[in-house]
C-alpha cells in the first residue's frame, strides 16, 4: 500500500502542480524495508514551493487525490474502476505503465498495486488538510491556546475558527513590551495582532487606550484587528482571508 500511495500521489502531485519528473522526489522512511511514513519534496534547486500548497489550501489534497484515483483508471467522482487507461488494448490488474509503474520505480514494481489503495484515495478524495502554527499536533495547540485565553469570549472566538476550519493563531496573551498591551492573539507568520473586546471595551475611555495600542502595534508593522462581543465574527474574519485562511 505505502509503496502504490507513493507512487500515486508522486504523479498526481506532478500533473497537478506542472512539475517535471526531476522536479519532485519521494522517499519512502525509515527505509524501503520498513515503510512507515512518505516523504515528498521539491528536489530541484530552490524549487517552486508547490507542495507548501498542501498546507496552506485545505481543498489541495483532494485534488491531489482525485488526480491519483484517475491516474490509477478509477473514476474521480463514481470511483468506478475503468480498468485501463484510455487508449489502452489491455487491462491492468494491479499496475502498469499507464497508471503505478515508470522507470524511476522499477524496484517496487512487484509491490505496486492500484487497488490497494483505492478506499484511502476515496477518503483523501473527501479530506481537508489543516496545518497547525507550530510544531504541535492541531488539537493540542487549540488546548494550548484555549488554557491561556483570559475570558470565555477568547474561547468562543477559538471555536470558531476551529468549526470553520480556519487558521488558528500561533500564540495567545503574548506581551508587547514596545506598545504596554497585550494582544489575545498573534499571526507570527503575516504580522497580525488580534483582539476580542468584551464589554468594558465599549467605554470611551477604554476605547480610546485601544486606538493608541492600535496605532503602536500598527506602527511596528502588525496588522491589527479587533473583534467586538456584538459584531459579526464570521464577516470581519472573511475580511483577512490572508490571516485566517477561507472560510470551509
Amino acid at each position: 500500500m505505502m509503496a502504490s500511495l507513493g507512487a500515486a500521489l508522486k504523479s498526481a502531485l506532478q500533473i497537478r502542480f506542472q512539475l517535471e519528473d526531476s522536479e519532485l522526489a519521494v522517499e519512502a522512511l525509515p527505509n524501503e524495508d520498513e515503510r512507515r511514513l512518505i516523504l515528498f519534496y521539491e528536489a530541484a534547486e530552490g524549487g517552486a514551493g508547490v507542495l507548501r500548497t498542501l498546507l496552506d489550501e485545505p481543498e489541495a489534497l483532494q485534488d491531489v487525490a482525485r488526480k491519483a484515483l484517475e491516474i490509477c483508471h478509477y473514476d474521480p467522482v463514481t470511483f468506478e474502476d475503468r480498468k485501463r487507461a484510455p487508449r489502452a488494448r489491455e487491462d491492468c490488474e494491479a499496475a502498469c505503465y499507464d497508471c503505478l509503474m515508470n522507470y524511476g520505480n522499477q524496484r517496487d514494481h512487484k509491490l505496486l498495486d492500484r487497488r490497494a489503495i483505492l478506499e484511502l484515495l476515496i477518503q483523501m478524495s473527501g479530506a481537508r488538510v489543516m496545518a497547525s502554527p507550530v510544531h504541535q499536533p492541531l488539537h493540542e495547540h487549540l488546548a494550548a491556546l484555549e488554557r491561556l485565553c483570559d475570558s470565555d469570549l477568547e474561547r468562543r472566538w477559538l471555536r470558531t475558527l476551529e468549526a470553520a476550519s480556519l487558521k488558528l493563531p500561533s500564540k495567545a496573551q503574548p506581551r508587547s513590551e514596545d506598545c504596554n498591551t497585550k494582544p489575545d492573539f498573534l499571526y507570527e507568520d503575516c504580522l497580525a495582532a488580534i483582539y476580542i473586546d468584551g464589554p468594558p471595551h465599549d467605554f470611551p475611555e477604554r476605547q480610546q487606550r485601544d486606538r493608541v495600542q492600535t496605532d503602536c502595534m500598527e506602527d511596528l508593522g502588525y496588522t491589527v484587528i479587533r473583534f467586538g462581543h456584538q459584531e459579526d465574527w464570521e464577516k470581519r474574519i472573511a475580511q483577512y482571508p490572508h490571516v485566517f485562511g477561507r472560510h470551509a
